[in-house]
């Protein structure tokens, strides 16, 4: 038999599910989907199980708060209905989608939101390919632009400026056929922020003249950004490949 109790921890009301079951002791599991979990023996008072978790209420609190920290860290980065209070990570910043109705079909960035607008606001055919229709061309041009600006270097290196191409990737920010030279770039990286989208660009570009991933080739990169290592981090910590 389970039953969902409270107790008061620290100062702070926790919430936990209590199972009485055939075992021997007292028992604590915390999980990240199903927060704290308690099972004991039929016979074992309350007021015991309140006192085991008053002796271990200090591990509970700091793993629930980790738990919490990892969840806000996880917020939605790419809307799922395109419905207004939907958030967005964009340019490195979460926003928050406003759908609104309009005569012009079109995406407009103002601060932390981003106006959806559309004729038909209730049509959710018609909100998704607004908005994707806008990310994919606003990615499309910054990638687009940072090529243009980090190209010299290379190109005094020997390289001809490449075919750039864009889709979505689940697994990689970018890659690079130097036989080809063509450079594909992965749709999501409009999410990260720009000094990231920077040091994918210069990867990619860096991989006609080091094709594999040797000390040579991020020497070359740190010629150009020295702290391409932190760059790498936050892309990685920051953002998810899949749209």
């Amino acid at each position: 038999m389970k039953e969902q109790r409270k107790i008061v921890l620290g100062g702070e009301t926790v919430s936990y599910t209590l199972e009485r079951k055939a075992v021997k002791n007292i028992n604590l599991r915390l999980r990240p989907d199903t927060g704290l979990s308690v099972s004991a023996p039929k016979y074992v008072a309350l007021s015991q199980v309140e006192r085991v978790l008053m002796q271990h209420q200090q591990k509970i609190l700091e793993t629930l708060c980790q738990y919490q920290t990892a969840a806000a860290e996880r917020r939605q980065q790419y809307p799922r209905s395109f419905s207004t209070g939907e958030t967005v990570l964009y340019l490195g910043k979460y926003c928050t989608l406003e759908v609104l109705r309009g005569s012009r079909e079109y995406v407009q960035v103002q601060g932390d939101k981003l106006l959806l607008l559309v004729k038909h606001p209730e049509d959710a055919q018609c909100r998704e390919r607004v908005f994707n229709s806008w990310w994919e061309t606003s990615c499309e041009k910054a990638v687009r632009n940072l090529c243009r600006a980090v190209y010299p270097v290379f190109e005094a290196k020997g390289v001809a400026f490449p075919e750039i191409r864009f889709r979505r990737m689940v697994a990689q920010w970018g890659n690079c056929r130097p036989t080809r030279g063509v450079l594909t770039f992965n749709l999501r990286l409009l999410a990260a922020p720009v000094r990231c989208i920077e040091y994918v660009v210069i990867h990619e570009f860096t991989h006609f003249l080091h094709p594999d991933h040797s000390p040579a080739f991020y020497a070359e990169i740190a010629a150009e950004l020295p702290d391409w290592k932190q760059l790498q981090e936050t892309l990685q910590h920051m953002v998810e490949t899949r749209i």
